[in-house]
């Protein structure tokens, strides 16, 4: 019987990532619904600097959070899907082929959800800083997309956590090594970059936002 060994599959700044994502959403929920518009803008812009940082770590990351690494056709996600129906093993040391498009779909949705926002307004007092420059018929437009959006994100919010219910279910969890950054591997441990360098990339673009648009909004926070 080959052993097994827990190696490192996802970095600091992926796993932080993952996390402060869950958080930014339940926050940009909350605060949307009971109208609390500075800190919903201001978490806007948190979670807006960890998403430009995870699409350039998505390129230069570990090999895990690249894109051409787990990013596979259409084809091989079905191949996947129906070998996990006949009851075969998930043996994918990062996102396997089919999660790998729930990812992706996911960070669509929310550079939408982001990108609606900049543009949205309440019809009251709240606009984003770019509702400004273009025409009040677009700017409606974009506060549309922006609320049906986030009922996309909810569904596939959904998804995400039957998916993992289910993976529990076979024995496969996958909640711990996005925890621990480590999993078991019988050999091939993927090559790691250190997420210092992702925190330090997300603090710089973070940084560029908050003199951009969001010195205003934060300053109303205390």
């Amino acid at each position: 019987m080959t052993s097994t060994t827990h190696y490192p599959v996802w970095d600091s700044f992926i796993r932080g990532y993952h996390w402060l994502q869950v958080m930014s959403v339940a926050g940009l929920w909350y605060t949307g619904t009971e109208g609390l518009m500075d800190w919903h803008f201001a978490i806007a812009y948190f979670l807006l600097a960890l998403l430009l940082t995870r699409l350039i770590w998505g390129v230069i990351g570990s090999e895990t959070a690249q894109f051409r690494h787990f990013v596979r056709s259409p084809s091989t996600a079905l191949q996947y899907l129906t070998a996990i129906r006949r009851g075969g093993e998930s043996s994918n040391v990062g996102h396997n082929p089919a999660g790998a498009y729930m990812v992706v779909a996911f960070m669509l949705l929310l550079a939408t959800q982001l990108t609606t926002g900049l543009f949205a307004n309440d019809d009251i007092i709240s606009e984003g800083p770019l509702a400004q420059y273009v025409s009040g018929e677009l700017s409606s437009l974009m506060t549309s997309i922006h609320a049906i959006n986030f009922n996309l994100i909810l569904g596939a919010i959904a998804l995400h956590v039957i998916a993992i219910t289910v993976y529990l279910l076979r024995k496969d969890n996958l909640i711990t090594p996005m925890i621990t950054g480590k999993k078991a591997l019988k050999a091939n441990p993927p090559k790691m970059h250190n997420g210092l360098v992702a925190w330090g990339i997300t603090a710089a673009i973070g940084s560029l936002i908050y003199f951009t648009w969001a010195e205003e909004v934060v300053a109303y926070l205390w």
